[in-house]
């Protein structure tokens, strides 16, 4: 099976996790914001389980300090309702931390563009995510 092998570029100094959340955009936004979000497009979202390529917009490649899901996935997947947000998700830890999983809490979701967010009922607004965010490996 194909993964696409996303670059994605952070704020300079950026730790914490990185949500790339399920869009309606026509293309990958993978320059992610300070809040560490950024957007995919369906397909490649549904494709992508490859680790990825993150560097700070200096350029400084950051391979060494991404911590992934579980040894055998390196995404987690938020999952939810028809109308949440979803998201992969990764952590970049400070260089002392390497290779060790922070659990960073944020409420990322509130920093959500909704109006980015890929909604399977646009009929309907986007569903509360906070009893229903869960990380998952597939």
């Amino acid at each position: 099976m194909y993964s696409p092998t996303l670059t994605i570029i952070v704020p300079n100094r950026y730790k914490g996790e990185i949500n790339l959340v399920l869009s309606n955009v026509g293309d990958n936004v993978l320059t992610v914001d300070s809040n560490g979000i950024g957007y995919l497009t369906e397909w490649t979202f549904n494709k992508t389980y490859s680790r990825p390529i993150v560097k700070q917009t200096d350029g400084k490649d950051l391979d060494k300090n991404l911590v992934g899901f579980n040894p055998s996935t390196f995404f987690g997947t938020s999952i939810g309702g028809g109308n949440s947000i979803k998201s992969l998700s990764f952590e970049i830890v400070p260089d002392s931390l390497v290779g060790q999983k922070q659990y960073y809490s944020s409420d990322w979701i509130k920093f959500v563009n909704k109006d980015l967010v890929l909604l399977k009922d646009n009929s309907k607004g986007i569903e509360s995510n906070e009893a229903v965010e869960v990380k998952i490996g597939e």
